[in-house]
This record gives structure tokens, C-alpha cells and sequence, in this order.
């Protein structure tokens, strides 16, 4: 109960986008020949300034450069690129800030120039306001009090000037001067407030339209309903006003439209599905086996624009249900929570990290997968990925869907891509029939993107890199592709 109430408390004061508590941005990939973890810390006010690290490896690196590049301006509305700094005593780690001045879907471009060339790649960070500024109230009196005293003592030298400034040392003004002053002293007074109302009202509209374009997250409604024997979920999406966002531009992300996931408030019941879509905002699944309960929901989406968000809601499974995947990529099932070591059929899965996990400080979370007699296993493509990784705080206050390539998602980097004019190295797995699909809607183009990965063989450690936000408990589900089967195992890790 203390986790649903925490949740319900999490919805009403939703502050995230795609990362759910999650702000930090975490990237794995490459910059052309260059291996880069490239980690941004995005503004949660607009204007706002994002922090960008880069870590280069063993790689010799000259220099790197980093560029804002938003979705509607592309490589020819962007700023120049700024080359950041090495960090004080390291050869391979890079920091700089960069400003994200307007709302809306945007990146950050690196381009890293060492003895292999140049390579560039590109991250998506949307420019969303989550957040308001106060002034604290000592301030704000004392702020007050010294413009009161600018104020007077303005006026008061303007009356000074107008009645003493033309008459010698020591002469007493006249009468006519002294009245000239006070018409004069008033009218620079009246004045003077007038440009204060007129500020203090245009301050009131940038206020305002701030107001107004801070993200509202997309709302969804989830319930049940029977089909002959089949339980059939309903998703419907509702739109807030916010900016021109639209429901009917939803491109999919590993293939998918939407990834759903299903998670019963205790942690024990876990189901990764992907409704179909019926129209633009509502979408069907067919549940399968869960326990009667409530559940956490979350529904993740990527527009065209590279916009990427994670719906969410609580669902009541009001009898236990007992139906089989009606798609091969689904999973449902109980995962218990395994200390280091989890044993699924023949294929085991190993926590391999040693070192201590520190919230807000980025850290690869290892899995190593074995077979029979300690072999390496076998792991397949699933959904273009070696693995997928969840992670759920046990409040539920953070939530996240991870991937070896970190927290972006693939959909929002390769439609971010296509918007710069130079060869950008894109991250990820693309099946055949994925690439053409993406080539023919021209996110793709093999003129200017080169794909880091197109082998279709993994190794058997898997790694996601990550930041986790704020210490406490975390619960993991890990998901691989072996031997034909999706197989889950949860592990629980605690973040100091």
C-alpha cells in the first residue's frame, strides 16, 4: 500500500518525460571510430544549461566539440559548436555546458577529432521545463528595499538639479525654482512607476508563457474489458495542451509502437507487452497470465519529432487471468528476486559489479551470461538489442527502461540524426526489415548515418551504463533472448 500511495503521489507530481525520476541522460556508443559513455545532465527550467561528459577511453583524443541541434531548426538554425574542456588530471575525460534556449525536441551534437579522424554522434535531449524558480523571501525584501532607495534617491537628485544647479554657491533657490522641482520630481516619480507596472505586467506574461509551455506529460487511461474469453486492455491516450504535440506521429522504437510494461505493486508479477494500435490515441493488448491486483503501468512512445515519453497508470486485475503470449516478443510471468545469480532453464545470468553503486555518479550495471559448464551463452537479438534491463525504484518514484546503449532511445536518435548534415555514427542493432522501413520513411540514409552495430551475434556480459538518482534500493529486470526464449530474472541493488 505505501508503494501505490507513493505512486499515486508520483503521478500527480510528475516531473519527468521519458526518464521517470530519472533526469540524467546516459549514452554507450560510438563517434565514428572513437568508443564514447557520453553522460548529460539536461536543465529542468528553459532556458536552461545542459552538462555534458565525455568519456573518450583509452582513445588519443586532440579535441571535442559539442552543438545544441533542436528538431524543428536542424544543422542550419544551430549555433556554432563549442570545444569543451579536458577534466583537471584525467587524458580521457571531457566536460563543458551548453544552453538550450527554446522548448521543444532537440540534442546534443559531439564531434570528437583525435588520430583516427574525425567522428561525430549525436544525443537526444528534449529542452522540457519541469520546473519553476523562487526567490527566496529575504531576497526578494532586500531586493525591494534597494530599488525603493534607487528610486528616491533618484528622484531626489533630479529635484536637487532642477531647483540649486543654476543658481551660484549658497543663493537659496526661488520659489518658481523650488515649484519647477516639485512638478519635475513628480513627473520622473509617476514615470518611473509607470515603467515598473509596464515591466512588472510584461515580466507577468514571459511568466505566463513559461507557465504554459512546461511539459504536461501525456495521460493515459488503462482498463479491462472481456472479449468473448479473452481480457483485452485498453490504453487510451489523452493529450494536454503542450506546444503542438500531437498522438497520431508515433514512430516505433525497436520495432514497436509501444513498449508496456506491467509490474504488481509487491514487484513479484512482471510483463513487458506491445498493444497494438487502433487509432491514434487508444491501443490494445490481449493481457496474458497475471495475478489478480494492482499494477504499475508504464507505456513508453516516441514521436516523430525524436520526443520521447513514458505514459503511466495504475491498473486493477480484478481475478487472476490465465492466457497465453499472443506475440512472440511479450513476456508475463512471476520473477522472483535472486540474490547474484539467477538460474533460468540451462542459462544463468550473474550481477558481476564489485564496486559500490553511488547515486548520481554514472556506473556500468554488468551481467554475465553463462550455459552448461560455465560456457558463455548463446544470447540472441531481442528486439534489436543483446538485452533490456528495467529498473524500478522500491517506492516506484523512479522508473526506467534501459539498454546497452544507455537511457536514449534508438527511435529518437535516428530521427534527430537525419535533421544534421554531417556523417552522424548511430547506435543499435537494425534487423533487415527494420532498416528498409526506416530507409524507405527516410530516417535512415545511408548517404550520411553509419550504423555502429550490424552484427547479429552478441557476448554473452552484458552492460548497461546508468545513473541512478537518489540513493535507496533498486529492483532490476534483466531480459535476454536465448535458445529462442525471452528469459527475465530480477535482481535487487542498493544505490548509496
Amino acid at each position: 500500500m505505501k508503494h501505490y500511495l507513493t505512486f499515486l503521489l508520483l503521478l500527480l507530481c510528475l516531473k519527468s518525460h521519458a526518464h521517470l525520476g530519472s533526469p540524467d541522460i546516459i549514452y554507450q556508443g560510438n563517434a565514428g571510430p572513437y568508443p564514447v559513455l557520453i553522460t548529460i545532465q539536461p536543465p529542468d527550467v528553459v532556458p536552461g544549461i545542459a552538462k555534458v561528459l565525455v568519456d573518450a577511453g583509452s582513445e588519443k583524443i586532440s579535441r571535442i566539440k559539442i552543438q545544441p541541434i533542436y528538431y524543428q531548426y536542424g544543422s542550419s538554425g544551430a549555433p556554432k559548436e563549442d570545444a569543451i574542456r579536458k577534466v583537471d588530471g584525467t587524458d580521457h575525460l571531457f566536460e563543458g555546458s551548453l544552453w538550450l534556449m527554446t522548448f521543444g525536441s532537440s540534442s546534443v551534437k559531439i564531434s570528437i577529432e583525435g588520430i583516427k579522424g574525425i567522428g561525430t554522434t549525436v544525443v537526444p535531449v528534449p529542452a522540457v521545463a519541469t520546473a519553476t524558480r523562487v526567490m527566496n523571501k529575504t531576497t526578494s525584501l532586500g531586493l525591494q528595499l534597494m530599488g525603493l532607495f534607487l528610486i528616491l534617491s533618484l528622484v531626489t537628485i533630479i529635484g536637487a538639479a532642477i531647483r540649486e544647479s543654476t543658481i551660484p554657491h549658497g543663493a537659496l533657490s526661488s520659489h518658481k525654482g523650488k515649484r519647477t522641482s516639485i512638478i519635475v520630481m513628480s513627473f520622473t516619480f509617476i514615470s518611473i512607476v509607470s515603467l515598473l507596472i509596464f515591466a512588472n505586467n510584461w515580466w507577468g506574461k514571459v511568466e505566463s508563457d513559461y507557465k504554459k509551455n512546461m511539459f504536461k506529460p501525456l495521460k493515459l487511461n488503462s482498463y479491462i474489458e472481456k472479449d468473448n474469453e479473452k481480457n483485452i486492455l485498453h490504453l487510451d491516450i489523452v493529450n494536454p495542451s503542450w506546444l503542438e504535440r500531437k498522438t497520431n506521429d508515433l514512430v516505433a522504437d525497436h520495432g514497436k509502437l509501444m513498449h508496456l510494461f506491467l509490474i504488481d505493486t509487491k514487484g513479484n508479477k512482471f510483463a513487458h507487452l506491445h498493444p497494438t494500435q487502433k487509432d491514434s490515441s487508444h491501443f490494445t493488448s490481449v493481457l496474458p497470465t497475471l495475478n489478480q491486483g494492482k499494477y504499475f503501468v508504464f507505456a513508453e512512445v516516441v514521436h516523430s519529432n525524436g520526443m520521447a515519453e513514458t505514459l503511466t497508470d495504475t491498473l486493477l486485475v480484478s481475478e487472476n487471468i490465465n492466457s497465453p503470449i499472443t506475440d512472440k516478443d511479450d513476456f508475463a510471468g512471476d520473477v522472483p528476486v535472486s540474490s547474484d545469480i539467477s538460474v533460468i532453464d540451462n542459462l544463468k545470468i550473474k550481477v558481476t559489479n564489485q564496486d559500490k553503486i553511488i547515486s548520481g555518479k554514472p556506473v556500468k550495471i554488468s551481467f554475465k551470461c553463462t550455459e552448461e559448464e560455465g560456457k558463455p551463452a548463446d544470447l540472441q537479438p531481442y528486439l534489436g538489442m543483446a538485452g533490456h534491463a528495467v529498473v524500478m525504484r522500491d517506492d516506484a518514484s523512479v522508473f526506467i527502461h534501459l539498454h546497452p546503449m544507455g537511457t536514449i532511445s534508438m527511435a529518437s536518435q535516428y530521427a534527430l540524426a537525419q535533421k544534421i548534415d554531417d556523417n552522424v555514427t548511430i547506435c543499435g542493432y537494425l534487423s533487415d526489415s527494420l532498416s528498409t522501413s526506416l530507409e524507405t520513411s527516410g530516417i535512415v540514409d545511408k548517404q550520411t548515418i553509419s550504423l555502429m552495430r550490424l552484427k547479429k551475434e552478441y557476448t554473452s556480459e552484458i552492460i548497461f551504463p546508468y545513473v541512478f538518482p537518489k540513493p535507496g534500493d533498486y529492483f532490476i529486470w534483466v531480459q535476454v533472448k536465448h535458445k529462442g526464449c525471452i528469459k527475465s530474472s530480477k535482481f535487487k541493488i542498493k544505490a548509496v
